[in-house]
């Protein structure tokens, strides 16, 4: 016997599975994904975008990303525009018949973040499996605590009091001029903004950090960046009521822009 589904008043059997649209993302949580911004004619970090799809794609499924590239770089021109600010999410997915596929998703970009007030957490994050590099698209816990605590981002810790990420940034710190980033531990995304910003700041010289954080570190910090592929660095206005810095911020914003431009270029 194989199995069915019902769905909208029919039965559905595995030969027309493929209908629905079912998949592992749905059944499991299996939904590897990306952001990239389209901004000015340009994809920001393309290529490390690509090399995360493929590295996700491997982990999961054992998946060969060559059969895909193209096809993705296709999609991505089809979809191009000269001008103007986009979001793009590539996310792969495994339908119920172990094929996997992708699909993109384009949406006009509107900065309307505003001022980002910071909350700690009430979820305290364990250690885990996935690879650094994994995004999948589970977000229910955050989202709900963000709703229920009225503020711009969270902020996480470990069993073990070390300070993690944001619910959909890294974090780094700023302390007398040093800036100060956890470690890629477990629970730590291997964000491609955190790897950018790394990389303009040792090139410029200032004294950065990749070690272990703890609460206290956060409590007693000048500034609070955070970083994610769509809305790049930006600095935190409040953590809890706490009003923070911004000075070595607005030194290092037009500049570190210009870089992410011509990163694939370099």
């Amino acid at each position: 016997m194989s199995a069915n589904i019902f769905y909208n008043h029919q039965i559905f059997t595995p030969e027309n599975w493929d209908k629905l649209g079912l998949n592992r993302g749905l059944f499991f949580g299996e939904s590897p994904f990306t952001t990239i911004r389209l901004s000015g004619g340009s994809f920001l970090g393309l290529n490390h975008h690509l090399r995360r799809l493929a590295r996700s794609i491997y982990f999961l499924w054992n998946s060969d990303f060559k059969e895909f590239e193209k096809q993705i770089l296709d999609g991505l021109k089809s979809l191009h525009e000269n001008e103007g600010e986009f979001y793009f999410r590539i996310t792969f997915v495994k339908n119920l018949n172990n094929e996997v596929d992708f699909f993109i998703y384009k949406l006009p970009f509107i900065d309307n973040e505003g001022e980002l007030h910071l909350e700690v957490s009430n979820t305290i994050k364990g250690k885990g499996e996935l690879p650094n590099y994994l995004k999948i698209g589970n977000y229910t816990e955050h989202s709900c605590e963000l709703r229920k605590r009225g503020c711009s981002e969270l902020i996480y810790f470990n069993y073990e009091g070390e300070l993690l990420e944001c619910g959909t940034n890294n974090i780094f710190l700023i302390k007398d001029q040093t800036i100060l980033t956890p470690s890629l531990v477990p629970g730590v995304l291997d964000g491609i903004c955190r790897s950018f910003l790394l990389d303009f700041l040792r090139s410029r010289n200032f004294i950065v950090r990749e070690t272990k954080l703890l609460r206290d570190d956060l409590e007693t910090c000048d500034e609070v960046w955070l970083t994610n592929a769509l809305r790049g660095v930006r600095a935190a206005h409040l953590l809890g009521t706490r009003k923070l810095e911004r000075k070595f911020f607005k030194e290092i914003d037009e500049e570190f822009i210009t870089f992410v431009r011509n990163y694939d270029q370099a």
